[in-house]
């Protein structure tokens, strides 16, 4: 019941992880894709992945930048518009983590990063896009996390910006209707390379989240990349406002 051909989909923080996942099924749906990241070399080894996988080998716009810069917001979104002149469905991946603490001297720096792109940018990118997803009756889909309703104490100002992220989900649910659909994905812990730059051994935090999760395993970035998918099909065309929780899990556990 998925069917994206020809749609015209922007995603955003698609040079690894969920985002990346994301890409690659979308284009193996027949989906015209706009990539994002900071990584150029990433972002040329999805694009090839991404048309290796398109039933009609379309090639992705690739578009570098960096969400903590709100003009590289901006231009995103224009480069994506100029190339497709249309848009259907906007997936707002990007994001940050951070575990400084509050008591931390230079904790502030960390917070606006995070609070720039994982809150700010999918606003902005959102009130750019919404003339065009009328037009095209499109539709939203947010990634947000478990940790917006089950706080975590480290990733504290990250459970901030994620509990914001899905209070937007719902409130432009309500705005938009009923021309936009606005959904949102939030996962559990998923094996990517997310927390690398958080925690000095990523394998061994894995392994015991693995432990502590009632299906035994933490999430794979395929098995988001399905939700989104489905969000953004008419497969769930009965759905706005809703939060997806696909944790493992995760959320039942102790």
């Amino acid at each position: 019941m998925i069917n994206l051909d020809n749609k015209v989909a922007l995603i955003t923080g698609s040079s690894d992880g969920i985002g990346k996942a994301a890409a690659v099924l979308f284009s193996s749906l027949g989906a015209k894709v706009a990539i994002v990241g900071r990584d150029q070399t990433k972002l040329d080894q999805v694009a090839a992945e991404c048309e290796a996988k398109s039933p009609h080998n379309y090639k992705p716009v690739v578009i570098k930048a960096d969400f903590t810069r709100d003009e590289d917001v901006v231009r995103t979104f224009e480069e994506t518009i100029s190339a497709y002149k249309h848009l259907d469905i906007l997936v707002n991946n990007a994001g940050l983590g951070g575990t400084k603490d509050i008591r931390d001297p230079d904790y502030i720096h960390d917070y606006d990063r995070v609070q720039q792109v994982n809150v700010r940018s999918v606003v902005r990118l959102t009130e750019l896009s919404i003339p065009h997803l009328v037009k095209s009756k499109g539709l939203i889909v947010n990634v947000s996390s478990v940790v917006a309703v089950k706080p975590s104490e480290k990733f504290w100002y990250y459970s901030m910006s994620k509990a914001a992220l899905d209070m937007f989900t719902k409130t432009m649910a309500l705005k938009l209707a009923p021309h936009v659909r606005v959904n949102s994905v939030n996962p559990g812990p998923v094996r990517t390379r997310f927390l690398s730059p958080l925690v000095p051994d990523t394998n061994t935090v894995y392994e015991d989240m693995d432990k502590r999760q009632p299906l035994g395993r933490v999430g794979d970035p395929n098995e988001i990349a399905n939700v989104i998918a489905f969000l953004s099909s008419e497969a769930s065309s009965n759905m706005t406002g809703s939060i997806v929780f696909s944790d493992s899990g995760y959320l039942l556990a102790e």
